[in-house]
């Protein structure tokens, strides 16, 4: 058993999600790209849901991972939380792949899933944390007023993840507004709105 098997069944199943969707491969498929046999792709992952859910969770460790690089070179709180927003238009730039897969997951999401124990899930609640503490902090520092920062972390997270999706779908372009002038809009509209008045 090749030690880089499982990155390799990772990788060509990326490509495969990407390409016919989650109900148009098996793992017979992924064994075949991925040039294994079945019992290979079996003995790293119980089926082809382990496979996508794991694909998903790589996408959720790479955002936290920007996002906790960002707000750890700011020092104001402000900067701090229009960092988070570079996190994610990072994320959609340099990971397309996971980008497009964790989209696709969060659309299909099933409600009914025990929501408590989904991973995908706890990693999404702790984005949402990095972002409801750097508010927290602006909030204690005065400099923000007195919002809620659970409710404003999801305002900005859902706000930027369907800017995003106009953005793939080329309607940035198609309006002639640049990734910078959005930026500063968003800096400019939500600072002025949870900022405090002195």
């Amino acid at each position: 058993m090749r030690p880089n098997n499982r990155e390799a069944i990772l990788k060509t199943a990326r490509k495969l999600f990407l390409k016919y969707g989650y109900s148009g491969i098996s793992m017979r498929t992924i064994a075949a790209e991925a040039k294994l046999t079945t019992g290979a792709v079996y003995f790293h992952f119980k089926n082809k849901k382990d496979i996508y859910k794991t694909i998903c969770i790589e996408a959720t460790e790479i955002l936290i991972r920007k996002f906790k690089d960002v707000t750890a070179h700011q020092e104001m709180p402000q900067n701090k939380l229009i960092s988070t927003y570079d996190a994610f238009i990072s994320f959609f730039n340099e990971n397309k792949e996971h980008y497009n897969l964790l989209m696709e997951y969060k659309s299909a999401y099933d409600s009914g899933d025990d929501t408590e124990n989904d991973e995908i899930v706890a990693q999404m609640r702790l984005l949402m944390s990095i972002m409801a503490e750097t508010i927290t902090q602006g909030i204690d520092q005065e400099i923000y007023r007195d919002v809620d920062p659970v409710k404003l972390s999801l305002l900005l997270a859902s706000v930027t993840e369907g800017m995003l999706q106009y953005k793939k779908m080329g309607i940035f372009d198609a309006i002639n507004v640049s990734d910078r002038e959005f930026r500063t809009f968003m800096a400019d509209i939500i600072g002025s709105g949870i900022l405090k008045h002195r």
